[in-house]
């Protein structure tokens, strides 16, 4: 199968782009730099070339502007990178009767706590983010061939900005002073497994909205201190705190109902121990230093 890329550089779409070759797809990745098609999915003549060009049998869109800073300061460029393409990767999948997925997200929620929502919750667009995200749902569902999956994704990037997972594990691995948010929740996976079943749900002729996210809703601080945890580390600098006091308005109860995706699939997804776990085994493969030798027994 011929599967055109988008966003292939990104955290998410390196872990597809691994995983499309493990399964044998005839591969071919698109992003604004560093791919072998150089494009701006933004750009709007570009991409219909590249559709034209490509003829894939099937796109997986990884490409978005997820800084939510920057989609409140520049909503145009929000709305050109995290909806508009949609209606054009939409029409193509209409009318090729090629296959798209569309990676969206999990800002959505507000009200819960920890609670999962399902595929039917209604949703609370607070942000610039939130709100491009959702046309950009719309648009790709639009087209009955296509797999919108919400979810949250961590991972190792190992270049330019930390990632979640990164500041997280630098934050345990040297005990830094680091606000935890213990009212920010999510339903993060990572980005192995998310890669994993996006395709077995692709192979099972999926269509329309799932949510594939990890199996258990938890909280940031959950995260850092279950990597403290599986580390045998402590955190004696690090406190709790409120997402409540950013500068922009988030949605923070983000737990996602896995409950179909895992029927579709016929397994469970993974909870937050064996998404640590996920994360750390990649972080080892791609660091210079084994986390098993910088780890230092500072409980003794």
């Amino acid at each position: 199968m011929k599967l055109l890329l988008l966003g292939s550089t990104g955290l998410l779409g390196r872990a597809v782009a691994e995983e499309a070759r493990q399964r044998g797809h005839a591969l071919r990745e698109a992003a604004r730099r560093n791919a072998e098609i150089a494009l701006d999915i933004a750009d709007e003549k570009a991409l219909r070339q590249v559709l034209a060009t490509e003829n894939p049998d099937m796109i997986f869109n990884c490409a978005a502007l997820t800084d939510i800073e920057a989609c409140e300061r520049n909503p145009l460029d929000a709305w050109r990178m995290n909806a508009r393409p949609l209606a054009f990767l939409a029409t193509w999948a209409r009318e090729s009767g090629g296959k798209l997925i569309h990676v969206s997200t999990d800002q959505y929620f507000t009200e819960g706590d920890g609670e999962a929502h399902d595929e039917m919750t209604s949703v609370s667009l607070v942000n610039e983010y939130a709100r491009t995200k959702f046309a950009g749902e719309a648009f790709a569902l639009t087209a009955a061939n296509a797999l919108v999956l919400r979810t949250s994704i961590v991972g190792i990037r190992g270049w330019e900005k930390q990632t979640l997972a990164e500041w997280a594990i630098d934050v345990v691995l040297n005990d830094r002073p680091a606000q935890l948010f213990a009212d920010a929740w999510s339903s993060s996976i990572d980005v192995g497994n998310f890669a994993r079943a996006a395709f077995d749900m692709a192979g099972a002729d999926a269509t329309g909205l799932y949510n594939l996210a990890a199996g258990e809703v938890y909280t940031k601080e959950d995260f850092v201190r279950e990597i403290a945890r599986q580390l045998d580390l402590k955190l004696t600098t690090a406190t709790s705190g409120s997402v409540r006091g950013l500068a922009t308005t988030r949605a923070h109860c983000l737990g996602l109902d896995v409950t179909r995706a895992e029927t579709l699939l016929g397994r469970e997804l993974p909870e937050l121990p064996e998404v640590v776990a996920s994360v750390l085994h990649r972080y080892n493969e791609i660091s210079a230093h084994d986390l098993r030798q910088l780890a230092p027994h500072r409980n003794a």
